[in-house]
Formats: C-alpha cells, structure tokens, sequence
C-alpha cells in the first residue's frame, strides 16, 4: 500500500524521472488483454477469389513494452496470460521478435 511519504515523493519527480518510474512499474504489470473476433484469409482458391474467409478466429491483443502484440486465441474464446503466450510464440517462431 501506497504512504503518504511515498506518494509526495512521486509528485515531486520530474518528467524525466517519473517516465523511468513509469517504465519500471510497467514492466512489472501484466498488460490488459483485448479479444477480438475475426475473419481470416489464406492462400487457397476461395480466398483469393474475394471470399469471406475462414473463421472467425479469436485473437488477443496487448502492448508489452511499447509494442503491440496479437496472439491467435482459436475458435473458442479463453483467458489467457499474455506474457506466457508472447514466450511460447516467440519460441514457435525460432527465438525472432
């Protein structure tokens, strides 16, 4: 729990220091989760023809240090923990960001 020592501290930093505080603290807080359902397109005949395509498809979208990330979810919505997913894809896709 926040003090009241703790708090004027904070209001007296400057700019340049509360965007470090800023940081820190961000890096240590999960990011909020956004779940959007959605159409794709691929490769095959229909698709490329102008088709509807596949799906829709849950995604999961969510900034991590300044970047926005989207996480295919699949057909049925679920919770999930972005930070985890973000590893588990980055090793999918051989170590690249």
């Amino acid at each position: 729990m926040l003090d009241i020592n703790m708090m004027t501290s904070i209001d007296n930093l400057d700019d340049k220091d509360l965007r470090k505080l800023y940081t820190l603290i961000g890096d240590r807080i999960p990011p909020s989760v956004v779940y959007q359902l959605k159409s794709t397109k691929c490769r095959c005949k229909k698709c490329k023809k102008g088709g509807k395509g596949h799906g829709a498809y849950w995604y999961a979208y969510f900034t991590y240090k300044g970047k926005t990330h989207c996480i295919y979810v699949g057909k049925e919505k679920r919770e999930i923990k972005p930070l985890e997913e973000l590893e588990k894809k980055k090793i999918r896709m051989g170590g690249k960001k």
